[in-house]
């Protein structure tokens, strides 16, 4: 089972600021930032909502907010994965 932890609120809060930021940069959508980041739409909302998060999931999160965007051929790809 894997397992889940609840971020204290102020790294709740700055991970949200930290992908409002990105996706504010990027000039994309938080329900196509989801998808890509996370495997799910929802996931910012859920997040904002107090929803918990699995360690693998924020590493996820962090890491693809380092790497460059991907194209737009690659979003497609990364889309159905």
């Amino acid at each position: 089972m894997c397992p889940t932890i609840v971020l204290s609120m102020s790294n709740h809060e700055k991970l949200i600021r930290e992908i409002e930021d990105y996706v504010r940069r990027r000039g994309i959508a938080e329900t196509t930032f989801g998808r890509m980041a996370a495997g799910d739409s929802y996931f910012v909302s859920r997040l904002r909502k107090g929803g918990s998060l699995l360690v693998r999931t924020e590493e996820r999160v962090r890491n693809f907010m380092k790497e460059p965007l991907p194209t737009r051929a690659k979003r497609k790809e990364a889309a159905h994965v």
